[in-house]
């Protein structure tokens, strides 16, 4: 079993700008959903016996809220780690150029990564975590990162994958 979740909401969530590699911390509001999803994670039916988080501030303080309520220690894996949107970094999402760089699978972000860089580094982590099967992992990360995972579990057209969102630490379960 794997649970993944993104982070609680940040500063840029609220304004909507394009949050890839900033380091941006959560609002008042992401650290009480962060708090929330802790409470959730505690009661599930299979419990979570591992936390990996992406390194990212915003990542770290959502799954350090859930470790200290499950009372288990963390564990931080850059392959978690936002897409790198490179330029684009801070752009109101809702830009043209934006919009049209993120349709595209194989074309690098200008100084960033591609989708395929992207899935290619968190594929290993998905199989390493499903290969263990003595625990439960809770993955704590992002929106494109989750929409990778997403698409490795449930293969889809492009369509579907460009529209999947993940709300701020809503939990996902897979196996």
């Amino acid at each position: 079993m794997l649970y993944v979740t993104r982070h609680g909401e940040t500063t840029w969530n609220v304004q909507g700008l394009v949050c890839g590699r900033a380091d941006v911390p959560l609002t008042e509001k992401g650290r009480q959903q962060a708090v929330a999803l802790a409470e959730k994670v505690a009661t599930l039916e299979v419990p979570v016996t591992k936390i990996i988080h992406s390194p990212l501030q915003r990542a770290k303080d959502t799954a350090q809220a859930v470790a200290d309520k499950v009372e288990l220690p963390l564990t931080a894996d850059p392959r978690l780690m936002e897409m790198d949107f490179g330029a684009y970094d801070g752009m109101p999402s809702h830009e043209t150029i934006f919009q049209e760089a993120r349709l595209e699978f194989g074309v690098r972000f200008p100084e960033g990564e591609s989708l395929f860089d992207m899935y290619a580094r968190v594929v290993p982590v998905l199989q390493e975590c499903l290969a263990d099967e003595e625990n439960t992992y809770l993955l704590v990360c992002h929106n494109a990162l989750i929409r990778a995972i997403n698409a490795y579990f449930t293969p889809m057209p492009n369509e579907t994958f460009f529209d999947f969102f993940v709300e701020n630490t809503e939990l996902l379960s897979y196996n």
